[in-house]
């Protein structure tokens, strides 16, 4: 990538020689339980080359670390669960591969499935489809997408026939709730390639639009009708609308102003607030969203750790994870339930090194 992804995905890989193939799954001394109706926390940290499992209190949201295991590829960035909680599935981009986790319910615990399955070259994110029985990913340095259809009962990927071009250098892709339209940002390229999606999965390409210098993530609103994009060399957002008839995107003005380096970008499950970290600056800005217009309007921006690159909220809504890749940790916020604001709400905790996504079952 030219300039490359220049924070949250290049800085940091000086360590990566020397971390390269480190750890097996590691427990701490003594089991902790956790109930089938407990949740648990994954992050994927990219130059340890491991995911790490965590267990989490429903009622503080704090994590407990259950254990580490290898995926068995290089540079593990983004980590999806399917819907049913069964199984997830790891990019990892250097080797051009996608590591399979069965998930056991009780424990948290990863186990691997066979061995990493090939993808293109460079594989910079992967997707569930809405159903979540098919899996996409954006080859970054071939610029197309490929696809996997999901056994349902062992988790297994089999590549589906062919790809689809994007523009240069893909970085992400997302989904239209309906499932019937798909969104890939380019970062050389500096647009979004639209996308129909047929009953079988298969991506058909409708058209680019521009939007501003280096997009480096990509959201959905959960009505289906806005998206947002941020765009880390411009430090910016922008919002578009979208048709639901044809998927097209028209981008609303003016885009809003991000703080330094903005990495990625969550929408809350209600539609009402938008999360957005700024790696280079190592904070996380925090937007309403008008319901009838998809308008940003600026609420506050706290201090994450160090290079702050992605950030999920845990399914009740009431808190949010911040993966920080520069500090090797994960810090928790509680999110305000009227006005969306994060606040500090428990220990910083450690994860492996360098981690780039957490996600939360």
């Amino acid at each position: 990538m030219s300039t490359s992804k220049m924070v949250g995905h290049v800085l940091g890989f000086v360590f990566v020689t020397f971390l390269a193939g480190c750890g097996s799954y590691n427990t701490p001394s003594g089991p902790i339980p956790h109930p089938a109706s407990s949740r648990f926390a994954f992050v994927a940290n990219s130059l340890s080359n491991n995911v790490s499992s965590f267990g989490v209190d429903p009622q503080t949201g704090h994590l407990s670390l259950i254990g580490t295991v290898p995926t068995g590829g290089t540079t593990p960035r983004v980590i999806v669960v399917e819907p049913s909680g069964n199984f997830a599935y790891v990019g990892n981009t250097d080797s051009n591969n996608i590591s399979v986790f069965a998930i056991d319910a009780n424990s948290g615990k990863l186990t691997m499935v066979g061995s990493p399955v090939s993808t293109g070259n460079r594989p910079s994110f992967i997707v569930l489809a809405p159903a979540g029985n098919l899996l996409y990913v954006v080859n970054q340095n071939e610029d197309h997408i490929t696809g996997f259809s999901i056994d349902s009962d062992s988790g297994a990927l089999s590549p589906l026939t062919g790809s689809v071009p994007t523009d240069r250098a893909p970085v992400a892709i997302i989904f239209h709730p309906s499932g019937h339209f798909a969104y890939v940002d380019n970062f050389n390229s500096s647009d979004v390639t639209v996308y129909r999606v047929d009953s079988s999965g298969a991506l058909g390409l409708l058209g680019a639009i521009p939007v501003g210098l280096s997009p480096s993530a990509l959201s959905m609103h959960p009505s289906g009708k806005f998206a947002f994009v941020a765009s880390l060399a411009s430090n910016q957002v922008t919002t578009f609308s979208i048709d639901q008839a044809s998927g097209a995107l028209t981008p609303l003005t003016p885009s809003v102003t991000t703080g330094n380096g903005p990495d990625s970008v969550a929408v809350d499950a209600q539609g009402r607030f938008a999360y957005v970290t700024n790696a280079i600056e190592g904070t996380v800005s925090t937007f309403s969203i008008d319901a009838a217009t998809g308008t940003l309007t600026p609420i506050s921006t706290v201090t994450a750790g160090t290079i702050p690159v992605a950030l999920t909220l845990d399914p009740s809504g009431r808190f949010a994870y911040v993966a920080n890749q520069g500090s090797d940790n994960v810090t928790l916020f509680g999110v305000d339930p009227t006005t969306g604001a994060l606040n500090p709400a428990g220990p910083v905790v450690n994860a492996g090194t360098g981690p780039s996504w957490v996600v939360v079952r």
